[in-house]
Order: C-alpha cells, then sequence, then structure tokens
C-alpha cells in the first residue's frame, strides 16, 4: 500500500463525481488510446493539465492504451449513491490507509477542527508523509461527501460509512505498513498526438531552421514559484536552431551519458553567450555573513529557515521578500521569535504573512537547538540533507531545505566535497525540464529521494553556476513544454521528440 497525498478534487461537488463515474462507466473494457480517453475526461471537465498524474494515479490508470483499473470498473458498475461512496472510500483507503487510520482514530475520541487535524499531520506523532494543507482539504471533502466522516458544527466527526474502515484501521499495524511501505507507481502520460500540436517538422538529418528567430522574447508556461519569480527570458538569445538537431535514434532507448554530454555542452554554450547575471539570492541580501556562524550558528541557520519560508511561500518577488526580511529584523521581530517572546508593538510595515512564516520556523528550529553543530559533525552533504529534512522537513519545508544548505554553502560555513549535488533547488519547472532532456526518469517528487536525484541531475546539467535559475531560463527561452509545439524542429535530444 502507498501514501499517495495528491488527490482530485472530487468531493466539492456532487456532479464532478457523477461526471467521474460516467467516465469510468463508459471506458471500455478493451481499453482506449490516450488521446481519445483525455478527450472524455476534458469533455468532463475533469482534466488538469498542469497535474495530470493526479487524476490518472487515483484512478489507477494510464498509458498509450487506456484500460479501466479494478476501481474504475467498481465505480462504473456502481448504480447507487451507497455503491459508490463506497467504491470511493474504498479507493482512498488503498491509496492512503495511514492518513485515513489516523483521521479517523483522532475522531473516535471527540470532534477535530480541520486546522487540529492539520497540526497532528504536521507533528511528529504523525509518521508518514504529510499531505500539503490543501490537498487534506481536498482529502477530508471527499471523506464528508462520501459519509466516512460528518461535520459537527465547524468540526468533523465519524460518518455513517465510518464503521467499516474504523475496523480495517483497528487492525492496521502502522510500524509494519511503514516498514513495507512502497510509492504508487507514476502513471505512465503519453505526450504525443496533442491536436495542439504542429503537423509539419524537418527530419532528424537537417540542418538548423533558418526561419526561427534567434532571440527569446517572452517567458512562457505557468507562473514562477517564488524564488524563481525574477527571472525573464526577454532578450536571451534562442537556445534552439543553433545546431543540427540529435537523431532520435542516438535517444529513443536510452539518453546514454554521451548524449546527456552534448545536451549540456549544448545548454552550456547557450548560456554563456547570454552573458546574463542572474538576480539570485545571495547571503547578503538577508544581511547575513560567515562571522556570525562563529558567533551564533543556530541564529543563522533560524534567519536562514526563515528567509527559506519567505521566499518559498510569501509568493513576492525577490525584492518584496527582502523587504519583507528587513521589517522583521528592523523591528526585532526575528530575535524575539528566535528568544521565544510574543513581539509586541507590531509596525504597520511588519507583513502578517511574513510573521505568521517566521513564527512557524522558529518553533521548528526551537525543536532542535543544536542543528547547527549536527550539520557540522556531519561526513557529506548527503548526511547534512537527512540532518535536516530530519529536523526542518515533516511538513514544513521540502525544497525549501535544497536551498537552505546552498545558502550555508554560499556563507561557507559547511564544506563537503559533493555539496554541490545538494544545493541546486529541484523546482518543479526544474524537474520536467530535466525530465524531458532526458537527466531523471520521473519529474515528480513527493518524497526526499526523487528531489535528491533531480538536484543531483541539474548539476550534472549545469555543472557551474546557479542551475535552477539557468534551466529555468533554458526552459522559458526555448518554449520547453509538455505537448511541445517545437518538438519537429527543435535540435535537443528530448523525450517530447520521442512522442
Amino acid at each position: 500500500m502507498p501514501q499517495v497525498v495528491e488527490f482530485p478534487p472530487l468531493g466539492q461537488e456532487q456532479r464532478t463525481l457523477l461526471a467521474l463515474v460516467k467516465l469510468c462507466k463508459e471506458t471500455p473494457a478493451k481499453g482506449e488510446p490516450f488521446r481519445e480517453f483525455r478527450s472524455r475526461v476534458r469533455s468532463a471537465k475533469l482534466w488538469d493539465r498542469n497535474r495530470p498524474e493526479v487524476l490518472l494515479r487515483f484512478l489507477g490508470t494510464g498509458g498509450a492504451t487506456v484500460h479501466p483499473s479494478p476501481f474504475m470498473q467498481a465505480l462504473g458498475a456502481a448504480t447507487t449513491e451507497d455503491e459508490i461512496a463506497v467504491a470511493l472510500l474504498d479507493r482512498l483507503w488503498h491509496l492512503n490507509p495511514l492518513l485515513m487510520k489516523t483521521v479517523l482514530d483522532l475522531v473516535a475520541t471527540r470532534t477535530y477542527h480541520k486546522d487540529e487535524i492539520a497540526k497532528h499531520l504536521v507533528s511528529i506523532a504523525y509518521k508518514g508523509i504529510q499531505p500539503s494543507r490543501p490537498m487534506l482539504e481536498v482529502w477530508i471533502q471527499m471523506a464528508l461527501s462520501s459519509g466516512l466522516l460528518r461535520t459537527v458544527g465547524i468540526a468533523v466527526a465519524s460518518g455513517s460509512r465510518g464503521d467499516r474502515y474504523v475496523a480495517l484501521a483497528s487492525g492496521f499495524d502502522i510500524d509494519e505498513f511503514l516498514a513495507e511501505d512502497k510509492p504508487e507507481p507514476d502513471p505512465v502520460i503519453p505526450r504525443g498526438g496533442d491536436e495542439d500540436a504542429p503537423t509539419t517538422g524537418v527530419p532528424d538529418s537537417a540542418a538548423p531552421d533558418a526561419s526561427i528567430p534567434h532571440t527569446a522574447t517572452a517567458p512562457v508556461g505557468s507562473p514562477l514559484p517564488g524564488p524563481l519569480r525574477q527571472l525573464s527570458a526577454e532578450g536571451l538569445p534562442l537556445p534552439r536552431g543553433r545546431e543540427r538537431p540529435i537523431p532520435t535514434s542516438r535517444f529513443a532507448l536510452d539518453f546514454s551519458d554521451e548524449v546527456l554530454a552534448e545536451t549540456q555542452k549544448r545548454i552550456e554554450d547557450w548560456w554563456n553567450e547570454s552573458k546574463r547575471e542572474l538576480p539570485a539570492f545571495a547571503p547578503s541580501d538577508f544581511a547575513l555573513d560567515a562571522e556570525q556562524w562563529v558567533e551564533a550558528a543556530d541564529e543563522v541557520v533560524y534567519r536562514v529557515a526563515v528567509a527559506a519560508a519567505l521566499a518559498f511561500r510569501l509568493d513576492r518577488d525577490r525584492s518584496s521578500v527582502i523587504a519583507a526580511f528587513t521589517n522583521l529584523e528592523k523591528h526585532g521581530v526575528l530575535a524575539d521569535l528566535y528568544q521565544g517572546n510574543v513581539p509586541e508593538n507590531l509596525p504597520a510595515q511588519v507583513d502578517a504573512r511574513a510573521l505568521m512564516l517566521a513564527s512557524l520556523a522558529a518553533r521548528r528550529c526551537a525543536e532542535v537547538p543544536d542543528l547547527a553543530s549536527q550539520l557540522e559533525g556531519r561526513a557529506s552533504a548527503a548526511d547534512a540533507f537527512a540532518t535536516l529534512d530530519s529536523a526542518l522537513g515533516r511538513g514544513l519545508f521540502r525544497t525549501e531545505l535544497f536551498w537552505i544548505l546552498d545558502m550555508l554553502g554560499q556563507l561557507g560555513v559547511i564544506r563537503y566535497d559533493d555539496l554541490a549535488e545538494y544545493s541546486v533547488t529541484p523546482h518543479r519547472i526544474v524537474r520536467d525540464t530535466l525530465f524531458r532532456l532526458g537527466f531523471i526518469a520521473t519529474p515528480y517528487g513527493a518524497t526526499p529521494a526523487p528531489l535528491t536525484a533531480a538536484s543531483r541531475a541539474a548539476r550534472k546539467a549545469v555543472p557551474t553556476g546557479p542551475a535552477a535559475e539557468i534551466l529555468t531560463l533554458f526552459a522559458l527561452a526555448a518554449g520547453c513544454a509538455y505537448d511541445c509545439p517545437h518538438r519537429k524542429v527543435c535540435d535537443y535530444p528530448c523525450r517530447e521528440r520521442l512522442e
């Protein structure tokens, strides 16, 4: 059994669930091409182009030919509200029995508010993978609509269909489950055959297309995460159309080290030509220097953690993040939180959300008062990352941990031979780019292992410099995307060209 922590929003409206039932009912037993299945999912308004894997993993299907999974068959055969609810709850149990058991154990004693459940799941008492707060809301909504839970005022309690799962939970051994836990396999998502893709192209042996412009004019794709928000591809030279395309026959079966080395060299040549100065975060942005580490190392770790929380969670550009941190520092808030004091007479310049994020970071750092010495005592960056994950992970930080190690590395207070492999932040756009270029086998990163693999791969793709920022700008300038409109004329070895 796995620990899936991402769910499609099926409990918010009854018509959404009924649309899913209809979709499953109409899926042919012999299967259907992925393109036809996707078309029906879009018609049912269930398709999320940015995260298609969430629905496919929930359904338990995927591949070039989509076959109905046992869950889809059960849901499609349901004719009553009770049968639909049981099929849905059975699936929730299968996808994450630890999460269901934990919630049922909580509400068995008294009613619980959603905030109380969320707090329990990010505490050390919960040994599983923590879902994000939005995903927990989605899970609770499905549990409510299916009768596993019921509302009591603003809290929730065990529902009318909870008895079966309470019985299952009573015989569920958490330690045994965690010892044998295996992740749910990532669904296979074919990318070819999209009706939005162009139908013209050039053979692999063709020379670069002279009609392609040689500068990028604007960023493309979805909004960037906070730490990358300042990046823009405007004015950058176009990475595509510079050399002869690498034949697909060379990477159809495997992205060999030789092919990856050619990709790395092309990215390096393009970046050297761009001569772009990157406005990446640096310790000096947060008034941090190596001397402070000698005097108060744990406080430096705390302040870097606060900076990470603001950079990733404040959802603002670089200058606004720095301004928010500076205001917290200027008015003594950071010092008060570190000492465990309640800040008094907060001025209007202190951002309320920034204060909340700083408080969360302070609370977590207070639980590990000797974290700095632990980091210094590790033999490798791999060990240091594991220590940092144990201390500041657990639902609070994930990709931020790589950013924190990078900042400490820039300060020069930690030095490991393998530090470069753990200091590239594996943002989703970075993982997507690495996956398309063949450097990693999957873009998904719900746990530290795939995120670490992505960080290492990013350093392989960009051996020097801020790899996350360079790869992001490369993706923006080249127009890299799933269902890529340029795959017929692109010269890079890329999974999109194989579809």
